[in-house]
């Protein structure tokens, strides 16, 4: 388990940086540009193009980093009756489904990317539509694996409640 913890940790870190340098661009561009128009008249043709594009960025890697939290939506009404040790085991089926769902549309916005994108077909600044559009598939793999994260250690934690007669 600590070897997933530390993987844990070290693409937090990854996503966490990843996410920081996105939105320091995305606000620099959306900066720039109001500064652009207000006093020049002008404006950098592809900065909100770009801006736009890093909203979807920001927005996953802010959705792995809300998961990672357990600040993500859910409905949880019924299960503040349920026991501790019942609990942990519905959230981890809960996670697996997550996961799942993700794994599914991992593979099927790759699919739309390698299948429904032009490869010739370029973004801004000559950078390829495929390249920026990677984000999704990206993106929902790494909410699948913070969601098995999860499930792994729900399962440790469930294993380690004790039940009301004391037993494991």
């Amino acid at each position: 388990m600590n070897v997933i913890r530390a993987f844990d940790r070290w693409l937090t870190t990854a996503v966490t940086a990843l996410l920081v340098t996105a939105f320091a661009i995305m606000l620099g561009l959306a900066a720039l540009q109001v500064f652009l128009r207000f006093f020049f008249h002008t404006g950098i043709i592809w900065g909100d193009v770009a801006a736009r594009n890093l909203v979807i960025w920001v927005g996953f890697f802010g959705a792995y980093l809300a998961t990672r939290e357990n600040k993500q939506f859910r409905i949880d009404v019924l299960t503040r009756f349920f026991s501790p040790r019942f609990r942990l085991w519905l959230a981890v089926i809960t996670d697996l489904f997550a996961a799942v769902v993700c794994g599914f549309l991992t593979k099927a916005s790759f699919t739309f990317v390698k299948v429904g994108i032009d490869p010739e077909s370029t973004a801004f600044l000559h950078i390829p539509q495929t390249v920026v559009a990677m984000i999704v598939p990206v993106g929902f793999g790494l909410l699948a694996v913070q969601f098995l994260i999860r499930m792994l250690e729900s399962i440790v934690a469930a294993t380690s409640v004790k039940n009301p007669e004391g037993e494991a």
